[in-house]
C-alpha cells in the first residue's frame, strides 16, 4: 500500500545516513570521523553534517505530522502548536508544516552522536506510524488498508519561504502522503550533495 511504500523509502534514506556513519567510523576511527562530519567542502561550502541536518529537519516534521494523524483530523495535534503561530490557527484547519522554521547551525551539525540518536528516533517514529510494528507490511486485510489510504490523504497545508528577499511564507495546500514523498525526494538530493563533499573532503 501507499504509506507503507512512503515510510519505506524514508527510512532506507534514514538507514543511508547511519550507514555512512558507521563506515566513516570504521574507516577512520571516531575522532577522525567527527572532524570528516563537520569539514566544510571548498566547493560546496558545507559540511556532511550541515546536510545531514537541513533534510533531518523536513523528514522529522514530516514524520511526526504523520504519526499524529489521530489528532489532525481535530487540529490538536502538537505539531500544529509548534509551527503554527496560535493567531494563525483555526479549530478545524488542517495541520501546517513549516519547513523553514528550523534551527541552523548548532549541535545537530556538530556532534555525530545527536545526529545518530535523531536519526534513529525518526526511525523509531515511522515503525509506528502504524501503532504497529515491521509486521504490519505483511498485512492485507481491508482495515487496515483503508486507513493507510486515510492517512496519505489527509489534508495538510506546507508552507515555504520562496523569496531570499523577504520572510513571508506561502502555504500550498498538500497531503500527508505527498509530503512524505516530498521529504523522501528533498533527502536524496541532500544525500548527492553529500557524496560531493565526501569525495572532496575525505
Amino acid at each position: 500500500n501507499l504509506l507503507t511504500t512512503l515510510v519505506d523509502a524514508n527510512k532506507a534514506i534514514l538507514h543511508q545516513k547511519l550507514s555512512l556513519l558507521s563506515l566513516l567510523e570504521t574507516k577512520f576511527g571516531t575522532e577522525d570521523m567527527h572532524q570528516l562530519f563537520t569539514r566544510v567542502c571548498p566547493i560546496v561550502h558545507a559540511s556532511i553534517g550541515q546536510h545531514y541536518r537541513h533534510s533531518m529537519d523536513h523528514i522529522e516534521l514530516a514524520a511526526l505530522v504523520a504519526s499524529t494523524r489521530a489528532s489532525i483530523h481535530s487540529g490538536t495535534g502538537n505539531i500544529q502548536h509548534q509551527h503554527q503561530h496560535p493567531h494563525q490557527r483555526q479549530h478545524n484547519d488542517p495541520v501546517t508544516l513549516r519547513y523553514d522554521l528550523r534551527v541552523r547551525g548548532g549541535t545537530l551539525e556538530k556532534d555525530v552522536n545527536a545526529t545518530r540518536k535523531r536519526i534513529q528516533d525518526v526511525m523509531d517514529t515511522f515503525q509506528n506510524i502504524d501503532g504497529n510494528n515491521e509486521d504490519h507490511t505483511q498485512k492485507s486485510n481491508v482495515d487496515n488498508v483503508n486507513n493507510d489510504i486515510n492517512v496519505v490523504d489527509q489534508s495538510v497545508k506546507a508552507s515555504f519561504m520562496l523569496s531570499s528577499d523577504s520572510d513571508s511564507e506561502m502555504e500550498l495546500e498538500s497531503t500527508i502522503g505527498r509530503e512524505l514523498g516530498f521529504c523522501a525526494h528533498h533527502a536524496i538530493h541532500h544525500l548527492a550533495m553529500v557524496k560531493v563533499i565526501a569525495v572532496q573532503t575525505i
